[in-house]
């Protein structure tokens, strides 16, 4: 009777039970997730706060030391707790480094006369966060980068296209730094602005005999490119002679350190106004996205390919080769001189490769290259860099260098 009187009363308490461990996994389940948004809500308050505690700063370009301290000693409690790094800050160190570190820079000071007191304020801000990054995030722990979001996607990729997960972890144990350039590159205050402004360029100073040459000495291979993608020569010239100098460029980054500075770390600096900061993370929400996918692409490279993910060479971010293909353009790459390798470093295979991404991009018929035809031109150069003055150079230095092959 007993023996009933249990079962019955387990019958009873199961469902119960059942309901209870669903609700409960329905609570403990989104909490990281909560805590992750409770963490970016209070960062952006701080932010807020810090905006216009820093803009209360009296900038003393004479006094630049003692600004670097006002500046660090404001900012340490909000990069403590965004870098979670309680135990481990050693305040005194990165002070006295990031000082010795603005001291040395050929870039602040020559910035700093015609820096106003909020732009200066603004960029030591930036530039104390990097330096924070750089100390205590440089060495890549494989173990740690499996606990990350942009981990768990990564492998979900690699498992939905039927690679190796063991291959691939393969490929990030051999990764051993974390690179921070590209922070710098894309964060630093009015970085976008000095990016257009490095692109403006004078016809006048380019040497087009050298371009003539080097069309002459690859003249088989932009001939037969040119026919078999109907992309003009003298636009792959331009887009070889803006990418990496026709190849003189050394290229001295790994793009994975790249790849996963640029994915895993962003400074939304506090001293940046609060409708510019706004914009910046939409830009900054894009490139991390971009990185962590030409992230994938690179595994995906190297796996196929058995490639040493430390042999790679690319830019500050990430791109390959003479035509600066971004990773996640590596399948538009073609083997142009036939030698059974596609190879970015091979000036062949560049020709070739500008014209088969333009081809799958758009670029389906020779446009006659004249001013008439600079909108058309300039429309498809825009898919292989959607900076307008990019494109607008690259038909320039080819209009220019068909006007002299022409003589």
């Amino acid at each position: 009777m007993k023996k009933r009187s249990y079962l019955l009363v387990l019958v009873m308490i199961l469902p119960f039970a059942w309901v209870s461990a669903q609700q409960l996994r329905n609570i403990t389940v989104p909490r990281a997730k909560y805590l992750y948004e409770y963490r970016e809500i209070y960062l952006a308050k701080m932010r807020d706060s810090l905006n216009s505690d820093l803009y209360k700063i009296h900038a003393d370009k004479n006094m630049m030391e003692d600004l670097v301290k006002s500046v660090y000693n404001r900012t340490l409690r909000y990069n403590v707790y965004k870098y979670r790094l309680y135990n481990r800050l050693d305040t005194l160190s990165l002070l006295d480094f990031t000082i010795k570190d603005l001291e040395n820079s050929s870039y602040f000071k020559s910035k700093v006369p015609e820096w106003s007191d909020s732009s200066l304020v603004e960029y030591i801000t930036f530039r104390i966060e990097l330096n924070l990054i750089k100390k205590y995030f440089s060495e890549f722990n494989l173990e740690e980068f499996r606990q990350t979001d942009i981990y768990k996607k990564l492998l979900a990729k690699i498992t939905e296209d039927s690679l190796s997960s063991v291959e691939f972890d393969i490929i990030l144990e051999k990764i051993q730094k974390v690179g921070f350039d590209p922070l710098h590159f894309y964060y630093k205050p009015k970085s976008k602005q000095e990016q257009l402004k490095a692109d403006e360029f004078d016809i006048n100073k380019f040497n087009f005999n050298e371009m003539i040459e080097f069309s002459e000495k690859y003249s088989n291979y932009l001939d037969s490119a040119e026919l078999k993608y109907k992309v003009n020569k003298e636009i792959i010239v331009a887009i070889l002679r803006k990418e990496t100098n026709l190849g003189r460029v050394e290229l001295k980054y790994n793009p994975f350190e790249v790849l996963l500075g640029q994915a895993l770390y962003s400074i939304t600096n506090p001293a940046t106004q609060i409708a510019e900061r706004t914009n910046n993370l939409k830009r900054i929400s894009r490139l991390q996205e971009s990185a962590a996918n030409s992230l994938y692409h690179m595994i995906k490279y190297c796996m196929k390919n058995s490639l040493d993910p430390q042999e790679l060479k690319s830019n500050l971010v990430g791109a390959l080769g003479h035509p600066q293909f971004m990773p996640f353009n590596l399948h538009l790459a073609i083997d142009g001189n036939n030698d059974g390798i596609t190879d970015l470093s091979s000036i062949e295979d560049s020709i070739f490769s500008i014209s088969n991404f333009l081809l799958f991009n758009g670029w389906n018929e020779y446009i006659e290259l004249n001013p008439d035809n600079k909108e058309r031109i300039v429309k498809q150069i825009l898919k292989y860099n959607s900076n307008d003055s990019y494109a607008d150079s690259v038909f320039k230095i080819a209009y220019e260098l068909k006007k002299r092959n022409s003589k």
